[in-house]
Formats: C-alpha cells, structure tokens, sequence
C-alpha cells in the first residue's frame, strides 16, 4: 500500500511537467497524428508506450504456449 501511495505522489508531482507546452503549437492542428509523430515531446512517451505493450502481449503470448506445450 505504501508504495502505491509512493507512486502516486510522484506521477502528481510530475504532472505539472507533463502539461507544458512546447514548440510547434499553433503551426499544425494540435491534435492531428503529425503533430504527436513529428514532436519528439509527444512521439517518444508514444514510442515506449508502443515498446511496453508489445513487450507485454508478446512475453504473455510466449507463457500461454509455453503453458499449453507442458
């Protein structure tokens, strides 16, 4: 309990970081899938995002099988 509570302390602290703006608003929509691929601000949390999950489903994939084969 006490290091979910940790944890959550220190995403709250780092939320004001997370909330700034960079360069680039204002030139391109906000929104659209450029502006979060061509702003390493935006694509590399969105890059690691993509790393973690694969790992993820992959490393899941590999125990079900492995479970399946015994």
């Amino acid at each position: 309990m006490k290091s979910i509570r940790t944890i959550l302390l220190a995403v709250a602290a780092a939320l004001p970081f997370v909330s700034l703006a960079h360069e680039g608003h204002g030139h391109e929509h906000p929104w659209s899938p450029g502006h979060f691929l061509a702003n390493p601000e935006h694509a590399i949390p969105l890059a690691l995002a993509v790393v973690l999950i694969t790992a993820f489903v992959v490393k899941r994939y590999v125990v079900a099988k492995r479970a399946r084969k015994e």
